[in-house]
């Protein structure tokens, strides 16, 4: 029997979809559609710490995440952009951080920025950018940051790995200032490009992406933990055109050859792209003291 993950019922969830062993199923009380069953910690544990995650392929984790580090500096530096409209400086503490790109644009637009990931190769890459500033383990682990308060808690698709989301947003309000910001980027559920891509959408990636959120059920997890939503934007991300074009022969697969090659034009080769995953931005105050 499925427990939502975000209201806590349980009974016969609709079917949505299956891959790899896992149901994708929706809650009928609250609409949050979830992998059925739950993966375990320990099995999540295991894909985030293992040495290939950030080089590992597109099924888990991230494929050629260190040559696309300038395709995701841009990315990040829309994020950051959007964070200045509402918290113009101040500390800045990263869940899931990676290889630091986010830090890196964060400190380039004078925010004190410090992140955290579970992935010891990646805090080491990270850390020998960014010394004293990298720590591993989970949000309510790493002793570094457990006396600090932070203006903002950031998360770049961080919120569908959790099997605890609520306790991981009340260990944040924790962490925060009073009115500090907690910013998510997740895939949106409604979105266009997942309803159009059906079993192919990108974000359907099993078992690490354990939820998927749209507007109203990501605002009502954070109304429950106690912050109120103060934005919700469509995110994008840039790529270079012939990933993209990869990307899109493999959605559109068998017809995939409809596609022209464009990328293989010189001029075109190394162009970057502002394309849209299906995914939000969400950008909410906490309301505890």
């Amino acid at each position: 029997m499925a427990t939502c993950l975000l209201c806590a019922s349980t009974g016969a969830f609709r079917p949505r979809g299956e891959k790899d062993g896992y149901g994708i199923e929706e809650c009928p009380s609250c609409g949050l559609v979830q992998l059925v069953p739950t993966p375990t910690a320990d099995v999540l544990r295991a894909l985030y710490e293992g040495d290939s995650y950030f080089e590992g392929g597109a099924a888990t984790g991230y494929s050629e995440y260190e040559d696309q580090e300038q395709e995701y500096l841009a990315t990040f530096r829309e994020d950051v952009r959007r964070i200045r409209e509402f918290v113009p400086s101040g500390r800045i503490l990263e869940v899931g951080c990676g290889y630091g790109y986010f830090l890196q644009c964060a400190l380039d637009a004078g925010f004190d920025a410090y992140g955290i990931d579970l992935s010891p190769a990646a805090v080491k890459w990270a850390a020998t950018r960014h010394p004293g500033r990298v720590f591993c383990g989970l949000l309510e682990e790493v002793p570094e940051i457990q006396d600090q308060k932070y203006d903002v808690i950031f998360g770049s698709h961080l919120i569908e790995h959790l099997t605890e989301p609520s306790e991981f947003l009340r260990v944040a309000g924790r962490l925060l200032r009073p009115g500090g910001l907690v910013v998510m980027v997740t895939p949106n559920i409604k979105s266009l490009l997942a309803r159009a891509s059906g079993s192919r959408w990108v974000s359907f990636k099993i078992p690490e992406h354990v939820s998927y959120y749209d507007p109203a059920t990501i605002t009502t997890l954070l109304n429950r933990g106690g912050y109120t939503v103060r934005a919700v934007d469509s995110a994008y991300q840039y790529y270079a055109l012939p990933f993209v074009s990869r990307r899109v022969r493999e959605l559109l697969h068998p017809v995939s050859r409809i596609v022209p090659p464009v990328e293989r034009l010189r001029f075109l080769r190394n162009r970057k792209i502002r394309v849209t995953s299906g995914s939000m931005r969400v950008l909410a105050a906490y309301n505890g003291e």
